[in-house]
């Protein structure tokens, strides 16, 4: 199958869909069509195989971690056929997924498509938030072709499609998800930055398609996918309710608000659903609850009234759940207010990450707390690379030699969801037993107990879980190197 890359190479994108935009996902998923599984077995039928019955079958325990348009169809056909030549403080540093750990050998069997859905970032750079960020592209073409070089997945070579969508057209997303599960029949979809809410009701749920992403998304997500669904990062509801949990002193100290906004991701249900009731358990009251609508008309004028109130109310501390779009915007009518206050927020929107820190106001971002399963602050700290990232580099430096994989290239950024997600289906094919389908491949990822992921805390899945963080540690922005530092080690926070 002749491959058909996309020439894009650097590029200027909008930092905000990394972390999370709610208005690419404003069109209800609820229209998509339902389709059969694309499981694949040896003998190249199309046999569809159920999920298994105990998958998914609980709801999400919010504290253990333990988890039941326009560009849409723009695809690249990049299928792997022949090779293609996070940070830490240092005191738990992950490494990565071994790639040569007894390898299978070139993958022979019928083939598997597996499709990347990304977002389009550089139109929100008219927003002003923007930063260069490396390709997807060509980092993911050559993971793919080189995991078939080490067996695929089960034996079937991967056909990697690369999906984008727009992240500022309403429903595009969902476009998107139609186009990798119904076009392009994809067996795994893969999900970048800006795909939440939505499209993965619409991936997972509704055309019964295997989901690996990045971020987390609402627990009842988990269980209405059946098993489909599995994520790096924690719940939403697990990252929300760790705030209350890490920083009880600190609300406690003195007023504070909870910022959230009306999104289709799932944000502001789980606000309502999970952190407030755990800031009642804790004994903690919010001060002011604001609420700002997705559509930037109606939350321009609702914003200085809410600024007002959190000025009324003396807050000094605001928890942040949405993604970083709209809390820069508040935070920035707050700082043009003069009204100071800390931010506190976690992986829940992406706020425990440079970039979502980068494009806060300064004043505004100083001394902000979070906590956190990735691994940041090594520069600051004055420590070696992490293991996990020189490793991931050095291998896309081999696999891409056109790129630039320094360490401080914006290539990197790129290499690394290619690192965890390929290197990801190799280790839980070498786990399937029997013919490859969704259920097999589905239950193999539950046997990974213990993940080495670049840019991540520990790590693992295992028997009905679905998350893969296993430890979390707290961190504090200073404005005066521009970083994140490391409060306390990382801790088993989502201990049964």
């Amino acid at each position: 199958m002749q491959h058909a890359t996309t020439a894009r190479g650097r590029r200027r994108v909008a930092v905000a869909a990394l972390v999370a935009i709610a208005a690419a996902c404003s069109t209800p998923a609820e229209d998509a069509d339902d389709t059969d599984d694309a499981d694949v077995s040896t003998d190249d039928s199309a046999a569809t195989s159920a999920p298994a019955d105990d998958e998914g079958e609980s709801s999400p325990d919010p504290t253990d971690g333990t988890t039941a348009g326009t560009t849409a169809g723009t695809t690249t056909d990049t299928t792997a056929d022949t090779a293609t030549s996070g940070d830490g403080t240092g005191d738990t540093p992950a490494t990565s997924a071994p790639a040569d750990d007894e390898p299978a050998g070139p993958a022979t069997l019928d083939p598997v498509t597996v499709a990347v859905m990304y977002p389009d970032l550089s139109v929100a750079a008219q927003f002003g938030f923007a930063e260069e960020i490396g390709d997807f592209t060509p980092v993911f073409e050559a993971f793919a072709a080189d995991a078939n070089e080490r067996g695929g997945i089960a034996g079937h070579p991967i056909e990697l499609e690369m999906v984008e969508f727009d992240l500022l057209v309403d429903g595009d997303a969902v476009s998107a998800c139609l186009t990798a599960t119904q076009d392009l029949d994809a067996f795994v979809v893969i999900g970048l930055g800006g795909v939440y809410g939505d499209p993965v009701v619409c991936v997972a749920e509704q055309n019964e398609t295997l989901l690996l992403q990045d971020d987390g998304s609402p627990a009842e997500f988990y269980e209405r996918a059946d098993g489909r669904l599995f994520s790096l990062t924690p719940n939403k509801a697990e990252s929300q309710v760790a705030i209350v949990d890490a920083f009880a002193d600190e609300l406690a100290a003195a007023p504070f608000a909870v910022f959230a906004t009306l999104d289709t991701g799932g944000d502001y249900d789980t606000m309502q659903e999970y952190l407030l009731p755990a800031l009642d358990g804790a004994g903690l009251e919010p001060a002011v609850v604001v609420v700002i609508d997705s559509d930037t008309d109606v939350a321009a004028s609702q914003i200085p009234i809410e600024v007002e109130e959190i000025r009324a109310a003396g807050v000094e501390n605001v928890i942040a759940t949405p993604g970083f779009f709209s809390t820069a915007a508040f935070a920035q009518a707050l700082d043009a207010g003069g009204v100071d206050v800390r931010w506190i927020g976690s992986d829940a929107g992406g706020f425990a990450s440079d970039l979502y820190a980068s494009q806060m106001p300064p004043a505004q971002m100083d001394g902000a707390l979070a906590i956190t399963t990735r691994t940041v602050g090594w520069r600051a700290a004055g420590l070696d690379e992490p293991a996990s990232r020189l490793d991931c580099r050095e291998r896309a430096a081999e696999l891409v030699p056109d790129g630039d994989f320094s360490t401080e290239s914006i290539d990197v950024a790129a290499a690394v969801p290619a690192c965890n997600f390929v290197d990801l289906l190799v280790l839980a094919g070498q786990g399937v037993d029997g013919d490859l389908t969704t259920e097999s491949l589905a239950t193999a990822i539950h046997g990974l107990a213990e993940l080495e992921l670049v840019e991540r805390g520990p790590s693992g899945f295992g028997i009905d879980k679905f998350t893969a963080a296993d430890e979390a540690r707290t961190i504090e922005w200073s404005a005066d190197c521009e970083c994140w530092t490391a409060i306390s080690d990382f801790e088993p926070l989502f201990a049964e």
